[in-house]
């Protein structure tokens, strides 16, 4: 393609977005709407994920020790395990102590009464999906009188994770479908303003690319412009929203990185240029004959 076809072509989809200044002001707004509804329920669900994951990743495997049980024997062999992240040896005494601190209790009065805690071994998993395997692996060494985690909790944070994974697809598919249609029916009424002009370009015997590119180009505009509009709303806010949260809910930590910063910023305008370009598309195809 020539260089004057280039520009020409990129001269009509600009002569046609300031011509239908409101039509085009009105995709742009739509697109950056959805892409900040979008935009900040994509950030939800992900810290929400996070947090679900952390959680769950957390999660402690105790294994008691029996009486006679080998410690030494124990710790090298459960650390041959390659579902094994972690592992901490707690003798009873430290139990006792650990018990005494949590609950605010006497410390000399518990070990007057006698320390009924077991020594014990706390496993981290490396995957928490696999936690119920690796508590039945340990439970099988000699030696090991009992294993305790907290499986239900466990179980209702993974599936929680899922869930939302679950929520933010299905998300992005009716945000996404309703942005594309937003821009069809925007590059549907440009095509009906501009008929006539169509028509008198099909008659001199340009091809239906020739007269699809400067609207392609245009619904790309103006989703790049709605996606620019969403990122400049989206990043002050989760910032303002991190502050606050970060001041008044210390215990909960929102992901907040300048490189997830950038992949957002970038991410949503190119995310509006696709769902510009696409819907450009869609319009074009099923519109364009009918002028």
């Amino acid at each position: 393609m020539r260089l004057n076809t280039v520009e020409f072509l990129l001269t009509q989809a600009w002569s046609a977005i300031v011509r239908n200044g409101a039509i085009s002001g009105a995709a742009i707004t739509n697109v950056a709407v959805a892409l900040c509804v979008l935009g900040a329920f994509a950030l939800t669900a992900f810290n929400l994920d996070q947090q679900a994951r952390s959680q769950a990743a957390a999660v402690e495997i105790t294994a008691d020790l029996g009486k006679g049980a080998k410690k030494d024997d124990l710790d090298k062999a459960l650390r041959q395990d390659p579902g094994l992240r972690s592992l901490r040896f707690v003798s009873k005494n430290d139990a006792l102590r650990d018990l005494a601190q949590r609950w605010d209790l006497d410390l000399s009065a518990l070990e007057r009464i006698g320390n009924p805690l077991p020594d014990s071994f706390h496993v981290v998993p490396v995957d928490p999906h696999q936690v119920d395997a690796l508590a039945a692996r340990i439970e099988q060494f000699d030696g090991i009188a009992d294993v305790r985690y907290a499986e239900q909790t466990t179980q209702r944070l993974l599936t929680l994770a899922r869930g939302i994974k679950l929520a933010g697809l299905i998300a992005v598919l009716v945000l996404g479908t309703a942005t594309l249609l937003l821009v069809s029916v925007t590059i549907r009424l440009t095509i009906y303003a501009r008929r006539r002009e169509i028509r008198i370009m099909q008659l001199v015997g340009a091809t239906n690319w020739f007269i699809r590119i400067p609207f392609l180009l245009e619904g790309t505009f103006q989703g790049a412009a709605g996606g620019v509009v969403a990122m400049i709303l989206l990043l002050p806010g989760y910032s303002y929203v991190q502050d606050v949260i970060e001041s008044s809910l210390p215990f909960l930590k929102l992901v907040y990185s300048p490189q997830m910063l950038a992949l957002l910023a970038v991410g949503t305008v190119l995310f509006g240029c696709f769902f510009g370009g696409l819907g450009s598309l869609i319009g074009l195809q099923r519109h364009l004959r009918d002028v």
